[in-house]
This record gives C-alpha cells, structure tokens and sequence, in this order.
C-alpha cells in the first residue's frame, strides 16, 4: 500500500508500521464558498458526501472535483480533464503536504479542503458526511440526521460501513479462495437482511431518506456495474432481491441523486484501473440498469 511518512510519498510499503498516524478533524461552521470536496466518482465512499451536498442543496457551500479515475505509480492524480481547481496540484499527495508538510499515513478521499484557512477539514467520508448533515437545519427542509434519530442512525452505518460498504473490497481483492468466499457469503447475507427490512419500508428508516440510505445507494449501483462482474461477486444479481431492486429504481428517479453518478467514470476506474483484476483492460458495453425502469413499489 503507499502511504505518506513524514510528508515523503512511499510508493509501497506497510502502513502499520508507522509509529503515528495523522488525523484531520478541522471541522466548522458551513460559510458560502468556503470548502472544496476533493473525490473521485467511481469511489464509493466518497459519494456519500456528493449525495450529500446534493440532497441538501449545499452545492454553493461546497463545490466538488474530481480526481481523474485512473491512477500511477503516485496514487491519485489529477489531469487536464480533471484538474485540481484550487491548487493546480499533479497529485493528491501534494494536497495531504500541503495541510500538513510532516503528513504521515493513507492518501485517500475525500478530502474536504478548507479555503479560508488553507488546510484539510478531514479526509474520513463518514464524519464529513455527518457533518454536512447537521449543517442542513438552517439551510434545506430535508433532515438526513433527524436530531431524535442520530445515534441510532450512527449505529446503522457502522453496521452498514461493515456489512455492506467494505465486503466487497474484501472480496474483490483477496488472493485467498476463503477469504473470498467468506467476504462474499457475508456481502449476501447482509443483502437479504437489507432486502427483508425494505420489505416494509419505503426508505430504511422509514418514509424520510436518512444518512443510512446515503451510504447503501453508491454500494448498490456499483454492486450491479461493477462489483457483479469484476469482484466475482455473482452468487445472485441485484434482481434476486426484489425489495432492494425497487428500492434502488425508486431512489435513482430522484435526480438529486442519479445525476450525481458517472457511469463511465466508473467503469474506467475498475475495469480499465485496475489491470491486476482485468489485465485486458476492456471495458464492457453494459449492464443493462434496472434502475431505470419504472416501478410501483408496494411494502
């Protein structure tokens, strides 16, 4: 894995055996053009800060970039295409230095930048994502962390985070015939309890859409572009789950939502990316999406 070790980029090596690791927890009060969020669109965890900004209509408190979605030997890069708009940085390491020029530990995204004060506010996708989602009281009707409801929704996603958001990596990296398997019976069976819940639900908590729901979309849509085919995770395809199916064409004709998601972008990330899981690096011309039909969902 590379790493940072003192503000010096570590092509490989092993991240635990650094003596410290480095935490960015900046965060303050949402102010008109004052942050940046740094992602790349085929990552799933930093989308649930994209779907964030966008179902919270905060799009003119923090603008969001890209990095490209292919990387080289230097980890994330950014490219004509996709350039860093606030720094004119090459790569995101540069950013991590540039907050911290003794930085030690993961380049990663998001990373939600600070223009006032010229640093990272946090790199972690989950507490920026909550942190958003208490700053929506004063400026956007629709609460996805419901004051009475916080700490339950915080347990949900560390159940989901595990059960749902990581296993999949876990499987589709693993050189390990059990350790794959393990990873993708769990994945499945966390699937079906998510279809039973939505059996009788219209959202996961209910009929308002909550930070819980934030974190299962992107897992979802990339279950079905990506992760079927390319992490072998094909014991069932999205259909045999009826309940989450319509859950998903549901969520997805809400344009705050769709239209957050590249879908090229995507598969040129893990398709034509990643050349150790498709060494051709083809691309392929589907699937066909089922969440873009229509559906009368009935729970």
């Amino acid at each position: 894995m590379a790493y940072m070790h003192n503000g010096q980029w570590q092509k490989s090596g092993d991240l635990k055996k650094l003596k410290h690791v480095d935490v960015f927890n900046n965060f303050s009060v949402l102010e008109e053009n004052r942050f940046h969020l740094y992602v790349s669109y085929g990552c799933p965890f930093a989308h649930r800060a994209i779907l964030s900004i966008s179902l919270l209509g905060l799009a003119e408190y923090v603008s969001v970039s890209s990095v490209d979605p292919l990387k080289d030997q230097n980890s994330w890069e950014f490219s004509n295409e996709f350039p860093d708009p606030i720094h004119g940085r090459k790569f995101l390491y540069q950013l991590y230095s540039d907050a911290k020029k003794d930085y030690s530990g993961r380049v990663s995204v998001p990373v939600l930048w600070d223009k006032k004060h010229n640093t990272i506010v946090s790199n972690d996708s989950l507490a920026i994502t909550l942190w958003l989602a208490k700053q929506s009281a004063a400026l956007n009707t629709m609460e996805l962390l419901p004051a009475e409801f916080e700490e339950k929704i915080k347990e949900q996603c560390l159940w989901i985070n595990e059960h749902i958001n990581t296993l999949p990596f876990m499987a589709g990296f693993t050189r390990d015939q059990a350790t794959y398997e393990d990873a993708a019976s769990a994945f499945f069976q966390a699937l079906q309890k998510l279809d039973e819940r939505l059996a009788t639900t219209r959202f996961y908590n209910g009929e308002q859409l909550t930070i819980s729901d934030v974190l299962i979309i992107p897992t979802l849509v990339q279950f079905e572009l990506v992760y079927y085919s390319h992490f072998k995770l094909n014991n069932f395809s999205l259909s045999h789950f009826k309940n989450i199916q319509n859950y998903l064409k549901e969520v997805m004709s809400d344009e705050r939502i769709s239209t957050t998601f590249d879908i090229d972008f995507i598969k040129k990330t893990y398709f034509f990316g990643q050349a150790d899981l498709n060494p051709s690096g083809i691309i392929p011309v589907g699937p066909t999406l089922s969440w873009q039909a229509s559906t009368e969902r009935e729970y």
